[in-house]
């Protein structure tokens, strides 16, 4: 491997270990939606709230993706390499699902009145 080729496989490993702390951040936060969701129905209770740090990690998720395709799109932007493509399709479905686990913790915090009901 030449010298010109180590910092751009470094750029490439910095963009993946982004993608992927991106992802796991996010779903931690979908982990704790879902576990509000189990206790709320165990308790027939939906005006339990969400806890503030599921929207940190939302948000965090959201912007370290965010991130990730930013610096892609700095080091590589010109680049056809294969490798640099599918880093670029992985950033972006990655940014897609984080931000739709944003939209799923935001829906998912408003009370529910109408639980257990019989």
């Amino acid at each position: 491997m030449g010298d010109e080729a180590r910092p751009a496989r470094r750029h490439q490993g910095v963009v993946f270990g982004l993608i992927v702390a991106g992802v796991l951040v996010s779903l931690t936060s979908a982990n704790a939606e879902t576990e509000l969701s189990r206790r709320r129905h165990a308790a027939c209770d939906g005006t339990l709230p969400l806890p503030m740090s599921a929207f940190v990690l939302s948000f965090t998720g959201v912007a370290v993706g965010a991130v990730a395709l930013f610096l892609l799109l700095h080091w590589f932007g010109r680049s056809r390499q294969t490798l640099v493509l599918i880093l670029f399709w992985t950033a972006v479905a990655a940014v897609v699902s984080e931000v739709f686990t944003l939209v799923t913790v935001l829906q998912q915090s408003r009370p529910i009145t109408s639980l257990c009901i019989g």
